[in-house]
């Protein structure tokens, strides 16, 4: 069984079913199947065999999921690369990946045709594009030029699919390898967590070179033959109408995507009454953002809170929707096929309470770092991820971030973990969003510092905030300064670049 099977599996159950909407496009399966069948055997005369990366640069869109199929149904691996990287960026992963084929779209063609054609060899760049230029060959030509692929390619369960870069925040990116195993079992857990089915209408909304958007909402649509609704970036209004006229069942997103809507939609109405499932993932989502949610959504339970990294394919725990505002902060339970442990730093299990590094086993957990056997195997010891993350566990199981390992703020020899800074702070009715981090100080070797975004209208002051945190923490973790700023940095997931932000405060 590999990933490709899902599309067979589908074509035959709903082949006049629409299994893709993107922007005034419709697909039904056996279409989908059509198309990629021959895009298989254009990218077959191009030479891709198995093993083969292809690669793709753009927005989100119906032929991204289109090259995603075709080279993953020849033994190829995907290789989608992050539109927001800069040249410098985007020339590293290309050396690293080193595609057979590239395809980009009109918003990146530029960028694409700056740093691509030195790199790649010539006739093997693509642009779905109209204004394609010299440097590409127009995308529709490998469908239209080509019949049904009539090939046979072993593919097996053990084999790469995917080679997905991370953010890299702290480091070059590093290219995770998940196999079609890593990404079906991805699938099933959150389908069984989830209740997903064949009824789903779903939105994909975060960027599909992300492992979230990808394997968690795209793949688990694709297995049950359920419909799914592309969005190439988020636009509140268009997400709203797509909601409506769609009919759509479940609406993804993260924290700050979710903020946005919610302030958009205030004042205004619109018929959410077929959305029955809300999810969220990248970061903490606040309990005050749940209610707000569950009041513009009346019909979903709660929300589905996921965490997660791409080297874990990428989802490892989930909070069930129908606890997420008993377990405030919290991302759940181990998903069915996952198991996690917290260490402490000599490898031994935590106590109850006690915050450790969360480590996991399970199918879905990464082969490795293309290329890089030592990071490999400083990642992955004996078959347990180590992800860097701490938590905590409740007397329940139930689990709770406390922060990066390794960004733990150690101020006057006292450590502080940022996000129980921020939990408190997000309790706070002015602040809207909140980051804290260690800036350096020559007293206490860091100090604890706080970004905060006011919600609008408000204008707590600095001095109000932190007898707030007073009341709640321990001195030495209150924030000796407290920074207003408009905006954060954040990666294409959503998450806040503290790297980015502590540059920015003169860290």
């Amino acid at each position: 069984m590999n990933i490709g099977n899902f599309l067979d599996v589908s074509e035959f159950r709903y082949p006049d079913k629409t299994a893709v909407v993107f922007k005034n496009r419709r697909y039904t399966f056996s279409q989908v199947k059509d198309r990629v069948q021959r895009l298989m055997k254009g990218l077959a005369g191009l030479g891709v065999k198995k093993g083969d990366r292809v690669a793709a640069l753009m927005w989100n869109s119906a032929e991204m999921m289109e090259i995603n199929l075709a080279a993953m149904r020849l033994g190829a691996v995907f290789a989608p690369m992050n539109f927001r990287f800069k040249a410098q960026e985007l020339a590293y992963v290309v050396e690293n990946a080193r595609p057979s084929v590239l395809v980009t779209d009109d918003v990146c063609r530029e960028p694409a045709a700056e740093v691509l054609p030195p790199l790649l060899e010539a006739g093997c760049l693509f642009s779905t594009s109209p204004r394609a230029g010299a440097e590409f060959r127009p995308y529709e030509s490998l469908i239209e030029e080509n019949t049904a692929f009539d090939g046979s390619v072993s593919v097996t369960g053990d084999d790469p699919c995917q080679l997905l870069y991370t953010s890299g925040t702290t480091a070059r990116p590093k290219g995770v390898i998940l196999s079609h195993d890593n990404v079906m079992w991805n699938a099933f857990n959150m389908i069984h967590a989830r209740g997903d089915s064949s009824d789903d209408v779903s939105l994909v909304v975060g960027p599909l070179f992300h492992a979230a958007a990808l394997n968690s909402h795209y793949v688990p649509r694709l297995a049950l033959g359920a419909t799914l609704i592309i969005m190439d970036k988020f636009e509140s209004d268009v997400m709203m109408s797509l909601i409506q006229t769609e009919r759509a069942t479940i609406v993804p997103g993260n924290p700050t995507l979710f903020i946005m809507l919610l302030e958009h939609c205030a004042g205004r109405r619109y018929d959410t009454s077929t959305v029955t499932k809300l999810t969220s993932g990248s970061d903490k989502l606040p309990d005050h953002i749940k209610k707000e949610l569950m009041r513009l959504f009346p019909n979903a339970e709660g929300v589905y809170d996921i965490y997660g990294l791409t080297e874990g394919g990428p989802c490892l725990t989930l909070l069930d929707a129908r606890d997420s505002l008993r377990k405030t902060a919290c991302v759940g339970l181990p998903l069915p096929f996952v198991q996690i442990r917290l260490l402490d730093d000599n490898g031994r299990p935590v106590s109850t309470g006690e915050p450790g590094e969360i480590v996991a086993k399970g199918p879905n957990v990464m082969t490795g770092y293309y290329g890089m056997p030592e990071a490999t195997a400083e990642a992955i010891r004996d078959d347990w991820l180590y992800t860097g993350d701490l938590a905590r566990a409740d007397e329940e199981g139930f689990l709770y971030i406390v922060d990066r390992k390794k960004d733990m703020i150690v101020t006057g020899g006292e450590n502080v973990a940022a996000r129980e800074v921020e939990e408190v702070l997000f309790t706070h009715p002015d602040i809207l969003k909140a980051a804290v981090l260690g800036m350096p100080d020559p007293k206490w070797g860091e100090r604890v510092t706080a970004a905060v975004v006011l919600r609008r209208g408000r204008d707590a002051s600095a001095d109000e905030i932190r007898e707030f945190l007073k009341e709640r923490l321990a001195g030495y973790k209150v924030p000796k300064e407290i920074v207003f700023v408009t905006e954060f940095p954040e990666s294409g997931a959503g998450k806040v670049q503290k790297n980015v932000l502590k540059k920015r405060l003169g860290g």
